[in-house]
């Protein structure tokens, strides 16, 4: 992106700047370190957490594994872990888990060396509201702690890849001193949207990558807790069950690392692997995707691609423990991964949850295999639709699909509305009907990734 090539292209935009937002903290640089948070605890562990069934524990990673890598290859890794915590919180299969993650370190780096604060990372605050504030109401961000130390604020806190709004983008005008990059930043925040929308939105532009466009913007630390929202946590798929309640506080996740755009928290998990440095969690409330006792008698239908699998795994292992066999209805996995060989993780719990009678099913299908069959998990389901509506139209089955909420399960729905349609030679409004009937009574369920 180059400053001048953009300031031509834009130079016919009338400008018109929304009002200078009030400011409300105000942050004091402490003589001594006075913060009282031991330095290895997350600083965001006596916040209220989003959709909280506990408090937050500490764990630890007990072992892990690389259950898959290669070209063209997610790794994918297998963590146990576990906490000298006391559990006392009873999850189900389908449950999950909130972790508190980080900022990567090169981010909080950059943005120290762009403030001039390469030096007073270690310096402590006083944070508070600022009594000459005509904010109403003004109050501190609840995850922002009273004294915190300037580096710990800007890892754990403040989400420095936010994409920023345009009221934040006015507040950074006023601590512009280029006239280029002060013109730049005034498109941005002008009422017409045009320019923030190609420059910031569409390509989701963050905050520490803005910075590099703006070398003179020089904001204080306090619009920045005003402005960057809370960094949050994020939710992982328990990927075990257990039947000994001196069990619960062991925790397996499994996740995948996109080498290529690596996220924050799995960065963190593969670090932590190495370094064994505490994972903070929490558990999360339940949600309609939960595989209870009652649940078990129901043939059931799952379906995911990749680590969508984790929960299916908790799912397997309920069944397999328990005293009642007898009652299990059937389970069919339908999973899809790019490579046979390479990809499809957990390969061998699978077929041994197969050959035991404990997963009756399970159709793959294999995106990147050439001369695969089946590349895509609705390519299954087109296969076996006759029997999947005869399940689907019975009062004895339930569906539950895991995956990104943008792409497949849009797509898995619409699989499902197209082969009941075709089975019962009804229109698609119809079978569309059907399935929001199923999400109604809870016999169609869906886990949503973000």
């Amino acid at each position: 992106m180059n400053l001048s090539d953009i300031l031509k292209r834009y130079s016919d935009i009338a400008i018109k700047l929304p009002p200078v937002p009030a400011t409300f903290i105000k942050t004091t640089v402490l003589v001594e370190n006075q913060e009282s948070s031991s330095e290895l605890k997350h600083l965001q562990i006596n916040c209220n957490q989003p959709f909280e069934a506990t408090g937050v524990f500490e764990y630890e990673i007990d072992a892990y594994r690389i259950i898959a890598e290669g070209e063209d290859v997610k790794t994918v890794y297998d963590l146990t872990l576990n906490t000298k915590a006391e559990i006392d919180h009873l999850y189900q299969p389908g449950d999950t888990v909130g972790i508190l993650t980080n900022n990567f370190d090169v981010d909080v780096r950059k943005l120290l060396k762009h403030l001039d604060l390469e030096s007073a990372g270690d310096q402590c605050l006083l944070v508070e509201v600022d009594p000459s504030t005509k904010k109403k109401a003004a109050k501190l961000p609840p995850h922002v702690p009273p004294t915190i130390q300037i580096a710990k604020l800007f890892k754990e806190c403040l989400d420095l890849r936010a994409i920023p709004k345009k009221l934040f983008l006015r507040a950074l005008l006023d601590h512009t001193t280029d006239e280029g990059e002060k013109h730049f930043i005034s498109l941005l925040c002008s009422k017409d949207g045009h320019v923030y929308d190609d420059i910031i939105l569409e390509p989701r532009l963050g905050f520490v990558t803005l910075l590099k466009h703006i070398s003179s913007c020089k904001p204080p630390i306090s619009v920045l807790i005003e402005h960057l929202p809370r960094l949050m946590p994020r939710p992982y798929s328990i990927a075990n069950y257990y039947d000994d309640p001196g069990q619960v506080g062991k925790l397996r996740i499994i996740f995948s690392l996109n080498e290529e755009s690596p996220g924050l928290t799995t960065t963190m998990l593969k670090d932590s692997c190495e370094s064994r440095n505490p994972i903070f969690l929490y558990f999360r409330k339940p949600t309609r995707f939960v595989y209870t006792n009652n649940d078990m008698e129901y043939d059931t239908v799952m379906i995911g691609v990749g680590t969508g699998i984790a929960p299916y795994l908790s799912f397997l292992e309920k069944r397999s423990k328990t005293p009642n066999p007898h009652s299990l209805g059937n389970a069919w996995l339908f999973a899809g991964f790019r490579y046979e060989n390479s990809s499809y993780i957990c390969r061998d719990e699978l077929e041994q949850y197969t050959s035991g009678r404990i997963l009756n099913n399970c159709s793959v299908a294999f995106s990147r295999d050439p001369g695969t069959q089946y590349r895509h998990v609705q390519d299954l389901l087109e296969a076996n639709k006759e029997a999947l509506v005869e399940l689907l139209c019975g009062s004895n089955c339930k569906i539950y699909v895991c995956g990104d909420g943008k792409m497949m399960l849009p797509q898995i729905e619409r699989k499902f509305v197209e082969i009941i349609s075709t089975v019962q030679g009804i229109g698609q409004d119809k079978s569309s009907t059907i399935i929001s009937e199923l999400k109604k009574s809870d016999r169609y369920m869906e886990d949503t990734w973000l």
